[in-house]
């Protein structure tokens, strides 16, 4: 195994919806709806500003809205739109990590997991470095990186400095490491198992290191029990492992707003050409072509049409966006901002190869 990078988009949501929007550097609270009444519902995420203000997630909406007005500043509320967020992500993926690294898992919509095929701790670095910088270059976002002999102890090690933090743990500092952390900063250990820790009388990372497995085992189960002990050394075997991509999105933002074919269809030639790389690279095929669009409103729709055979043509994206554009543009009266076009429903070419063969 090489080293283990882990990426962490900041405040991810919060930071698409001011990329989106531009509303870089105000309060943003993204939130989730119920739908009762216009308050109703809770704060999925929020950015740093809003976070200052003491708004946080899990938060009734009309808490926080309560918090925004005492505090006279003029904070965004906006609805998640998970979907959006999902391609965003996808894109950095596709555009920045693979290209560091041909083994890249994707742990949520906003961690990734990536192995480094070297044992070099400043090459490794330097790679992190990159990435760090690169994604508000092109996204317009951040992130932070843990860099780590694996998973674990590269995650834990993201959330050290964020945002936009960097923090590198090599093989020989692992133990100091995690003898510096609070019980909590170890993933897996929640509130009641650190209480259960603490009624054995075991109230640090180092005590929790040193004790008997037969005392972990007796009191957590065998799998648990020696499960927190590994954990506490930092000791992680699990694999950066890829799951088989489901679609590929390339969106970019118009020249300037127009609801005119010829004016927002000119981009498809790029945006196909992107789509039909990643392809071509992986091998894969594409039976669905989805149209995105992104109206001055900020408001997200989307068309899609299904093909007779799983292809890879640009030809094909190319007709099935402009189709789809062509009757998106009959059907509504909005202004467009940003477009793109997705590719799903992938297959790997006739079973020749698998997806190992690319990491």
């Amino acid at each position: 195994m090489g080293i283990i990078l882990h990426v962490d988009m900041d405040a991810f949501y919060a930071s698409v919806e001011a990329e989106r929007q531009e509303f870089k550097g105000e309060p943003i609270v993204v939130c989730v709806y119920s739908g009762r009444t216009e308050d109703s519902g809770a704060v999925s995420t929020c950015s740093y500003e809003a976070r200052e203000l003491g708004i946080h997630a899990a938060m009734p909406i009309k808490n926080a809205k309560k918090i925004a007005e005492d505090s006279g500043k003029n904070v965004h509320f906006v609805g998640m739109d998970k979907e959006y967020y999902d391609g965003f992500s996808n894109q950095i993926k596709e555009q920045i990590l693979e290209e560091k690294s041909r083994k890249v898992e994707k742990a949520s919509i906003d961690e990734f997991y990536l192995e480094l095929p070297t044992e070099n701790f400043d090459e490794a670095e330097k790679t992190a470095e990159k990435i760090r910088e690169q994604i508000p270059e092109e996204f317009g976002v951040t992130a932070s990186v843990g860099v780590a002999p694996n998973k674990l102890v590269a995650k834990i090690a993201s959330d050290q400095e964020k945002p936009e933090g960097l923090t590198v743990v090599r093989p020989e500092k692992v133990t100091d490491f995690m003898n510096n952390l609070e019980m909590e900063e170890i993933h897996g250990i929640g509130s009641k198992t650190a209480e259960k820790l603490e009624n054995l009388g075991i109230s640090s990372v180092k005590e929790l290191s040193e004790t008997e497995p037969a005392l972990l085992i007796r009191e957590f189960g065998e799998k648990q029990g020696l499960k927190l002990l590994k954990k506490s050394k930092g000791e992680d075997n699990s694999e950066v492992s890829e799951s088989m991509q489901k679609q590929i999105t390339r969106i970019t933002t118009l020249e300037q707003n127009t609801r005119g074919f010829k004016n927002i269809s000119y981009v498809f030639e790029e945006l196909s050409e992107d789509i039909l790389d990643v392809l071509n690279e992986k091998d894969m095929d594409f039976g669905s072509v989805k149209l995105i669009v992104i109206d001055t409103d900020i408001e997200m729709h989307t068309r899609s049409t299904s093909l007779k055979a799983h292809v890879r043509s640009q030809e094909k994206i190319l007709e099935g966006g402009k189709t789809l554009l062509k009757d998106f543009l009959e059907e509504e009266s909005v202004v467009v901002r940003r477009v793109g076009l997705r590719v799903s429903d992938l297959k790997e070419r006739g079973g020749q190869k698998s997806m190992q063969d690319f990491t």
